[in-house]
């Protein structure tokens, strides 16, 4: 007699490169719960198929990923949900750890932000990006998590509803926080660890990024400026194309101060300024075309 599915790991994919070594490092994974792999997504490099134990789940186009989770939210037989990326591998016990999580009560857990050493520019990205989230950090509750490392029990999606597919960037802090604001704690578990391999190899990549960061997530952090402590004043173009040297400047200061992992890196330092910076250069301009198109 087959057991019943308790958790679906979820994997949106768009052409990874290493989406076969993502999913080895899930099914390695020891845990007596009876746990399903959905893959979403594309793979010209046809890396998914050989694993027949996961159900891939092909679409005609590519989609974004909150909608490639969505889908997989919808065809997923759990009550808990599991979310790690295409470019990230699981370390062993990811899954027992975060389960060891909800049996304490909690029902969004998120995890740890691992990066590689040995890609400076991975290592730039991933304690920027990331430095929340980073192995170092103190066990506790979070306002808001991020998807490349989260577990969902059912019963929150239920209630607060799907990611919001329309956003291209920022969709999993705009969902998180639904689920701070619906009532449910979140927990950072620095245990749950996965380690991150973005494409992103060069500085010109990572300013781009940033700035389709900036660009995108503005919007979610004006919609819950009590989550993001964004200050009222910081509502227009002008005010953030003025202080955008000191709101870049303060926040690398914020992340070279409470991350451990960035300090041992120094070298990186100038680099997060200059990625802070294209995030606030996303932010303007997304801000602009806001207030042109309204008058």
């Amino acid at each position: 007699m087959t057991q019943e599915v308790e958790v679906s790991v979820i994997i949106p994919n768009l052409h990874s490169p290493i989406i076969d070594r993502t999913i080895e490092s899930v099914l390695a994974q020891k845990t007596s719960h009876p746990f399903e792999v959905i893959v979403v997504g594309m793979d010209r490099y046809d890396l998914v198929t050989k694993y027949e134990e996961v159900k891939f789940i092909k679409t005609a186009q590519p989609v974004s990923a909150g909608e490639a989770r969505n889908i997989g939210i919808h065809e997923s037989e759990g009550k808990i949900l599991f979310f790690i990326d295409s470019d990230c591998i699981a370390m062993p016990n990811w899954i027992t750890t975060i389960l060891d999580d909800f049996n304490s009560g909690w029902k969004v857990i998120g995890g740890s932000v691992l990066s590689p050493t040995d890609d400076f520019w991975q290592l730039v990205y991933n304690l920027s990006m990331f430095h929340e989230q980073l192995p170092s950090k103190n066990k506790g509750k979070h306002r808001y998590l991020a998807t490349l490392n989260l577990a969902v029990h059912k019963d929150v999606i239920k209630k607060v509803g799907l990611l919001d597919a329309k956003l291209e960037r920022g969709q999993d802090i705009e969902w998180t926080s639904r689920m701070t604001r619906a009532g449910y704690d979140l927990l950072f578990d620095p245990n749950a660890v996965i380690e991150h391999h973005p494409s992103r190899h060069t500085f010109e990549a990572l300013k781009k990024d940033n700035f389709r960061s900036g660009y995108y997530s503005i919007a979610v952090r004006q919609k819950y400026p009590n989550i993001f402590n964004m200050p009222p004043l910081l509502k227009t173009a002008s005010v953030w194309r003025i202080f955008k040297p000191l709101i870049a400047g303060l926040t690398m200061l914020r992340i070279v101060l409470s991350s451990k992992e960035v300090r041992q890196h120094p070298k990186i330092i100038p680099y997060i300024l200059k990625q802070k910076a294209a995030w606030c250069d996303g932010a303007i301009s997304r801000l602009e075309e806001t207030e042109n198109a309204t008058g």
